[in-house]
């Protein structure tokens, strides 16, 4: 049962940091994302340790906060391993200069984390009708398929927008590769197990080895 927890709250942690762009200064290399979050894993494990000794206590309210904040700084840095190594595939398949990248890179980002909001406020409220212990009624499901029309509606606005502007930074040709290399990368994605080490280091190379 205590395993379900803390598998529970590190789940929350990586939908939690999915929902939002993560401000930073700079943009993390792989080596410093990795470092960062070996960190944040031992401070997730000895929060773990004191949650677990403070149930025999009764004092797990503090210690429970204290593991979802390591959980949530955890799922941090692995969503920024993934978007590192998203980018570097992206960037590769495309072809991108360096200027190109620094200029692509921030309004791809901004894409990214738009269409996940309006998808996000969609399916949010079907889950909360499947989820729902009382009775729905027709006109809230209605409702919810009106929403869902919305979310797809707005989405393909804000992709025409951001699309439009990638014109005036890349050449079609290079959008085209990036439009090839997302498909690829989430083909690889759905066929790479999660928490497997070595298909983490070996995502690229496969996609790599795919693009010959």
């Amino acid at each position: 049962m205590r395993n379900f927890i803390f598998s529970i709250i590190l789940l929350w942690s990586l939908t939690a940091f999915s929902q939002v762009a993560i401000a930073q200064e700079k943009v993390l290399t792989l080596s410093e994302a990795e470092a960062l979050l070996e960190k944040a894993q031992q401070k997730y494990s000895k929060a773990k340790d004191a949650y677990r000794k403070s149930l025999k206590t009764g004092e797990e309210t503090t210690t429970l906060k204290a593991l979802r904040s390591a959980s949530r700084e955890v799922g941090r840095y692995r969503l920024e391993i993934f978007k590192v190594h998203k980018r570097d595939f992206l960037r590769e398949r495309a072809e991108l200069s360096d200027e190109e990248a620094a200029e692509f890179f921030p309004y791809y980002e901004e894409l990214q984390n738009k269409l996940f909001r309006i998808h996000d406020d969609a399916q949010r409220e079907i889950k909360r009708l499947l989820r729902s212990k009382e009775p729905v009624s027709d006109a809230e499901y209605q409702a919810a398929v009106a929403k869902k029309i919305e979310a797809v509606q707005e989405e393909a606005q804000v992709q025409k927008e951001y699309y439009e502007r990638f014109l005036k930074i890349l050449p079609a040709r290079k959008i085209v590769l990036i439009f090839d290399a997302e498909a690829r990368f989430s083909q690889e994605m759905m066929r790479t197990k999660p928490g497997k080490q070595g298909n983490r280091q070996n995502l690229l190379q496969s996609l790599k080895n795919d693009k010959k």
